[in-house]
């Protein structure tokens, strides 16, 4: 007893004190928000996997001409994206201010936005044989490539409309719905896959030969992707002329375009799209450089991609669920709740990150082995599985950050970041590595993640400095 009659905290209380830093508190309601939305992202992601998967058991040029066509139609596709997702900042807080008929009046103008966007993509795909040249990849590698670009391109409409209905839905907390329609694009796009790849005989009735297909190859790969992403768009599009939401939002009534609505849709999403371009720009040019040192190189930084997306669309889900939690509460005038928010899901992120790489380093041997059975491809699966779990927590923490901070409409901090960084740092850094000092393939990825590990860093200290808190994204 101490003076008083009162008796000393005990030491254990205080240690317990210090391991609630590391509870991630809210979790059940984060990811009752977070995990259809990673299970919506896991399945578009799984569309570029199976014809990654599937190709690979045709050739390593094939392989390596998915990967690359895969990547400059996602870097085009980046001009756009955000634009087009940027809608469902804005759902989310005129959600959170109980505003339905604002709502639909910017999913509106975010479909104007969307439909315009993807016609500008089609075209871009169409010509994009002007520019694979610059990539001084194998002429064989690029004459692949263009085919895939060329009919994966045919659903950018699709994929453009698809951004704006999920923010519809997001933005709402209405997660499911787009969960369903990413599962039902992905079986769509499976069956394809097989079909189109490798070809059928077909089957005989009433002496006629019924869906009988030559193996299509690169070609096959992009039209079953291109059908899925097409069904995905349209089963959203059903789902949002539900009468249940008729009755409150009128979706189904179309809104003529508002030019303050759009100007405020560009003003906040421009400076989103612009950070992804200039990362996904970035990205390429990373792997153009890689595809100097040769096909097989190529092959296997293409799968290591394909490793990561398991780290990127589980934690891209997370970063939507914080950006529309963010934006709920920004939207009814409780920054405090969406700073907690915030913090609780940098917790997430970062246990998911690092379980992720645990299990990447453990099957470093066989992991590559999913993908592609060609020797000289295995041969680098080893170090390249250690640099894809190293890379992969750091650009997690990058994510996270930028999807609150858009949540909250706080979008030119991070193009500029991810401007310097990016073409300032990670570009040169790789030029330096690969073309200057004749590096290899491993080399580079660890180039790559000493400038996603600064680029994480100093958008987490955007996140601790609060300033996002003050957006007015309608003025």
């Amino acid at each position: 007893m101490t003076g008083g009659g009162q008796r000393p905290i005990p030491q254990p209380e205080t240690g317990r004190r210090h391991w609630r830093l590391f509870v991630v508190r809210d979790r059940r309601e984060i990811m009752a928000l977070a995990t259809p939305t990673i299970l919506t992202m896991l399945s578009q992601t799984l569309m570029w996997t199976v014809d990654t998967a599937l190709i690979g058991r045709v050739d390593s040029v094939s392989l390596a001409a998915v990967g690359l066509g895969g990547m400059l139609t996602w870097t085009a596709y980046s001009l756009f994206n955000n634009l087009s997702r940027i809608a469902g900042t804005f759902v989310s807080q005129s959600h959170g201010r109980n505003d339905p008929d604002s709502v639909a009046h910017y999913t509106w103008q975010g479909l104007y936005i969307a439909i315009i966007s993807g016609l500008i993509l089609q075209v871009l795909g169409y010509y994009s044989y002007h520019v694979l040249p610059w990539t001084h990849n194998p002429p064989a590698v690029q004459e692949l490539t263009y085919i895939y670009i060329k009919w994966r391109s045919l659903s950018a409409v699709f994929t453009q409309v698809s951004f704006a209905l999920m923010g519809f839905f997001q933005g709402r907390r209405d997660v499911r719905v787009p969960m369903y329609a990413g599962i039902i694009g992905n079986a769509v796009n499976m069956v394809l896959d097989v079909w189109l790849i490798f070809g059928w005989s077909g089957f005989s009735l009433g002496g006629h030969t019924w869906l009988a297909v030559p193996a299509m190859g690169v070609k096959g790969a992009a039209i079953g992707t291109s059908v899925g992403v097409a069904v995905n768009a349209v089963a959203l599009l059903l789902w949002a002329v539900a009468p249940h939401l008729r009755r409150k939002y009128a979706i189904h009534r179309p809104r003529r375009p508002e030019p303050r609505a759009i100007a405020n849709l560009i003003r906040v999403g421009v400076p989103a799209a612009w950070e992804n371009f200039i990362d996904m720009g970035g990205f390429l040019m990373f792997m153009i450089f890689i595809g100097t040192i040769g096909a097989v190189e190529l092959a296997a930084s293409q799968i290591t991609i394909q490793l990561l997306s398991f780290s990127f669309m589980p934690m891209w889900g997370l970063t939507t669920a914080a950006g529309v939690l963010t934006g709920n509460e920004i939207g009814g005038g409780r920054p405090d709740r969406a700073a907690h928010y915030g913090r609780q899901t940098y917790k997430l992120g970062s246990y998911y990150s690092l379980g992720l790489a645990a299990v990447m380093i453990l099957l470093r041997h066989h992991i590559f082995r999913v993908f592609t059975v060609d020797p000289e491809v295995l041969a680098l699966g080893v170090g390249l599985s250690v640099a894809a779990a190293i890379f992969q927590y750091f650009d997690g923490i990058r994510m996270l950050s930028s999807g609150i901070l858009q949540g909250a409409g706080d979008t030119r901090y991070t193009m500029l970041v991810t401007l310097v960084l990016m073409w300032g740092g990670f570009i040169p850094l790789t030029w330096y590595l690969i073309v200057y000092r004749g590096g290899d393939v491993i080399m580079a990825w660890v180039g790559a993640s000493v400038c996603y590990l600064a680029q994480g860093w100093i958008m987490w200290r955007r996140f601790r400095s609060g300033r996002w808190r003050h957006m007015d994204i309608f003025n």
